[in-house]
């Protein structure tokens, strides 16, 4: 068993190690056989080179706030969708929506992409950020409701009749009990939807322009008929990983019990 862990291990982390490596290598250390793994001097040529160029810090904002926006939009508009699924099981209809959202999340966006670019050109709405926040919610908010949806249904409906009771409308017992209780459901959903998000690469690339652009259209950019610039794209891609990272360490504990409650709902 933990032979099989290690592999795995080594092989889902090499590929991270070799892009950190690479981006503090030369050029010349780049290309050389047989590979240089540590026998290198490591330069931040590249990162110099990255942040030199102000167009790569305004990529990175627009990819943060692309992200948050959409990841916020998404738990705000999906977790009161999940709270009725949850809240009326019987209502005719709810195993047709259920697999209606399922195969919306599976369609390719690309079938999407075609008719909303008509759309947002006919309207004069490429490369507005806003857009592309709002059309990345809409595409992820069927993962948003399938997967918190459970979590609400797990929420002992007694609660909520206290909270009627006590005088709490249905508002003040979503916002009151409801949500606190479904906060590691909503933190996991929260981590998928901020990783889908950020590595979104169709949407920005489609319907953005060059004031809209994101980390993965710009790290593609470094990729061109005659040449590939091996040491700029590692560069960029390591500061790609950190937020993702750094995200996941802090909600690492609500993240591992919002999975684990819900690989025991129905």
């Amino acid at each position: 068993m933990y032979s099989v862990l290690t592999i795995t291990l080594f092989t889902s982390l090499f590929p991270i190690f070799w892009t950190i490596s690479t981006s503090f290598k030369k050029r010349v250390d780049t290309f050389a056989l047989p590979p240089k793994f540590f026998n290198f001097s490591p330069t931040m040529d590249n990162y110099k080179k990255l942040f030199s160029d102000p167009t790569f810090v305004k990529v990175y904002l627009n990819t943060i706030l692309f992200t948050l926006g959409a990841a916020f939009l998404s738990i705000c508009i999906g977790s009161l969708a999940a709270y009725a699924l949850a809240r009326n099981p019987r209502f005719r209809g709810k195993a047709t929506f259920e697999i209606l959202l399922i195969l919306l999340r599976a369609m390719p966006g690309v079938v999407l992409i075609v008719p909303l670019y008509d759309l947002c050109s006919k309207l004069h709405l490429l490369g507005e950020l806003p857009v592309l926040i709002t059309i990345i919610t809409v595409f992820n908010l069927p993962f948003t409701i399938w997967m918190l949806t459970p979590f609400f249904a797990a929420i002992p409906i007694e609660l909520e009749e206290a909270g009627m009771v006590d005088g709490l409308s249905t508002w003040q017992i979503f916002r009151q009990i409801v949500m606190p209780l479904a906060l590691p459901g909503i933190s996991a959903a929260a981590i998928f939807l901020s990783l889908l998000t950020w590595n979104e690469f169709l949407v920005p690339v489609i319907l953005g322009d060059q004031s809209t652009q994101t980390l993965p259209v710009l790290i593609s950019g470094f990729i061109s008929a005659r040449t590939l610039d091996w040491g700029p794209m590692a560069a960029a891609s390591s500061l790609a990983i950190i937020p993702i990272a750094v995200l996941t360490v802090f909600v690492q504990r609500k993240l591992v019990v919002g999975l684990s409650l819900g690989a025991l709902k129905e």
